[in-house]
């Protein structure tokens, strides 16, 4: 399923960073993706942006993407999409408290596939609201189509700006076929149908119309770049090689306005070169607040996201489809497991009734109609819930002690088939 999925992502067309966007793919490679993961729809809440100074700050990271996959937020791979960052814009600019919208950008890029209508987005913000954008490390392609639209950019002194093209990639495995002694033939209404089918030479006539719409795209994005730089379309066009420029440099070819630096200092607007204008100490004092708020805001969102992951996919190992899904949901880990009690619970129902006893293959009393030691309350579960209610102790310090005090009973418990311990998952800790 993993090489289906990039399969997928390689044929379509991208506006990015290519080490980058290999380094996209093989981390996909080795996650344990399924069908039915894969197929899970996105129900996190949607990203907000913060407000900093009477702006709305949007951040713009990862890989750029239509939308953003439940199962890649899942695992932790830094994203972003084209749905999220348009809703924002659309927020933004239906709050009248909202004076201006800035754009937190540091990223390689991503697909082609509702960029333009996001860029247009950010362009039609101008209109009534002051538009911003700031490159922390790396803004390319795609991602600063993006920053170009807005009426000023600025960027870190050791930031990467620029890549402006498209590209795609096609698999030509023809010669392998041969060589491994079969012919693929492909039925196809057209000279173009099919594709990049595995095993099927690809033509030139195929290669010269992708070409074609690689061009044409390219030319849309130097139009859109030179409309928001307010450039020569000619002389965007000369610097469409793909390649990136240190931020000193981009300056230089017109792509942002500002360098800056001595962020640690909370002056973040030091020029390269002597006599260049400073910005005044208003919109300076503003965006050390912003880039501050926004570091440290995306610092606790990220650790708090991490750690929920991980603690889902710990409590879930056996069913990563059931973590993903309350994970992208927005689940804590304690709704989680009491959520899964229902879902254990549909799982039995499908399955004919058996009994579970503690005393092994001789038989013996169920684990729910009493314990070895005599006193009432049922299986091990069960006494270590009365328990807690009895000391006014959690449940997992009822379990230790009752662990202690009838090992026997404990044992039965651990060796209990799994389906019934679906009252386990009522505790979240």
């Amino acid at each position: 399923m993993n090489n289906l999925l990039i399969s997928n992502f390689q044929s379509s067309k991208w506006a990015a960073e290519p080490l980058w966007l290999e380094s996209f793919f093989a981390q996909i490679s080795e996650l344990n993706v399924t069908e039915s993961i894969a197929d899970i729809e996105v129900a996190v809440k949607p990203r907000s942006y913060s407000v900093i100074g009477g702006r709305a700050v949007i951040n713009i990271s990862g890989v750029l993407l239509k939308t953003v996959p439940g199962w890649l937020r899942f695992w932790g791979i830094e994203a972003t999409g084209y749905d999220e960052i348009q809703a924002q814009i659309g927020q933004a600019m239906a709050d009248d408290s909202i004076q201006g919208i800035h754009l937190q950008v540091s990223s390689p890029g991503g697909i082609i596939d509702g960029l333009a209508a996001t860029a247009d987005a950010i362009f039609a913000a101008r209109s009534s609201k002051k538009v911003t954008a700031s490159v922390e490390d790396m803004a390319a392609s795609a991602a600063y189509w993006l920053a170009s639209q807005a009426e000023t950019i600025e960027a870190d002194r050791t930031a990467e700006v620029g890549s402006i093209g498209v590209y795609t990639v096609y698999l030509d495995s023809s010669k392998a076929a041969d060589e491994a002694g079969f012919k693929v033939v492909l039925i196809k209404s057209g000279e173009h149908k099919g594709m990049g089918v595995m095993g099927v030479e690809i033509s030139d006539e195929q290669i010269a119309a992708v070409q074609d719409v690689i061009d044409k795209l390219t030319g849309q994005f130097v139009d859109s770049v030179a409309a928001g730089r307010a450039m020569d379309a000619g002389a965007v066009k000369k610097l469409a090689t793909g390649r990136l420029w240190i931020a000193a440099d981009a300056k230089k070819l017109g792509l942002i306005d500002r360098v800056t630096t001595n962020k640690q200092t909370g002056n973040s607007n030091v020029q390269s070169k002597k006599g260049e204008t400073k910005m005044d100490n208003e919109n300076e004092t503003a965006q050390a607040e912003i880039e501050k708020a926004v570091t440290e805001s995306a610092a606790a969102a990220s650790a708090a996201e991490t750690e929920r992951m991980k603690a889902m996919s710990e409590a879930f190992a056996d069913d990563p489809e059931y973590a993903i899904k309350a994970f992208t949901a927005g689940k804590t880990l304690e709704q989680a497991k009491a959520d899964y009690c229902d879902v254990l619970r549909e799982k039995l129902a499908k399955k004919p009734e058996e009994k579970k006893t503690a005393g092994g293959a001789g038989g013996g009393e169920p684990l729910a109609s009493g314990s070895s030691d005599g006193e009432s309350g049922g299986d091990f579960m069960a006494q270590a819930q009365e328990m807690a209610k009895e000391k006014g102790i959690t449940v997992t310090a009822a379990m230790k002690k009752l662990s202690r005090k009838n090992p026997a009973l404990h044992s039965a418990y651990v060796n209990r088939p799994k389906e019934a311990g679906i009252e386990e998952y009522r505790d979240a800790g």
